[in-house]
């Protein structure tokens, strides 16, 4: 079983990002970048994955030199190769970008099964592996929190996450692709000296230019950011005082006087 997993390379929550002289990137001077956490839980199943099918995992990064962090975290955790798709321009930010070389890749792989996080820390957009599986024609299952795999059938039970308690069990054919929900299973101790001896490990680099797209290349970006801004500092607190039943009718009509109810 060939399983690829997409590992982002995101600030940390400790630093605020400033926003950088251009006004459509953060400034990343002075920021500690990590592995994005949703990531790490679909490495973690991906590793459990080959545990019980076999095969090998093959993670995959795409940003500036960086990035190549995260794939020593994969490494660490136990995956079996790393491949970091270069991208100094636009240092991983651009959505289309990063679909189309992540479809690329993975069918340079020819994987059986494609694993992501939920989501990545720093956008929270929860776009990549839906639009992954489109661009690859794929079945995508998000929000996963179990995974059953008949090899025989080519098959995969998943279950997935709703909310408010309810769950969808569905049955998916492979290949395909599933974004992983945090939670899927523990996050295992990753020892430092693992991590050392990770980086010694080799990584394939491959520019975004060998991958045969061109960035700069009249239409080939859908979506780029324009400006970006800090929410502006608004809204006010109020406290109610009295009796349950005094805050309640105070509760009522402020929400009446604002239009709410």
């Amino acid at each position: 079983m060939k399983i690829a997993v997409f590992v982002k390379h995101v600030p940390g929550q400790a630093i605020t990002p400033r926003i950088a002289a251009c006004g459509d990137r953060i400034d990343e001077h002075g920021l500690a970048f990590e592995a994005n956490e949703a990531d790490l839980y679909a490495i973690e199943e991906a590793l459990q994955q080959r545990t019980t099918l076999g095969g090998d995992v093959t993670a995959v990064t795409i940003g500036p030199a960086r990035a190549r962090e995260a794939l020593h975290v994969a490494y660490a955790k136990g995956a079996d190769h790393a491949i970091h798709v270069v991208d100094e321009k636009f240092r991983g930010c651009d959505p289309l970008l990063n679909v189309q070389a992540a479809a690329l890749v993975a069918r340079r792989i020819a994987c059986d099964m494609i694993f992501a996080g939920i989501q990545a820390e720093d956008d929270m957009l929860g776009q990549f592996g839906v639009a992954l599986g489109e661009a690859l024609d794929l079945p995508v299952v998000t929000a996963v929190t179990g995974i059953r795999v008949d090899a025989q059938r080519r098959t995969a039970e998943v279950v997935r996450e709703l909310g408010e308690g309810f769950r969808h069990e569905l049955e998916v054919d492979l290949p395909c692709v599933l974004t992983i929900q945090f939670g899927i299973r523990p996050l295992r101790y990753m020892p430092v000296m693992s991590v050392v001896r990770a980086r010694l490990r080799p990584i394939e680099a491959l520019a975004i230019e060998a991958l045969g797209l061109m960035p700069d290349a009249p239409g080939a970006r859908g979506m780029r950011v324009l400006e970006l801004r800090q929410p502006p500092a608004s809204g006010r607190c109020e406290l109610l005082g009295g009796s349950p039943r005094e805050m309640a009718g105070k509760l009522v009509r402020t929400l009446e006087e604002t239009g709410i109810i």
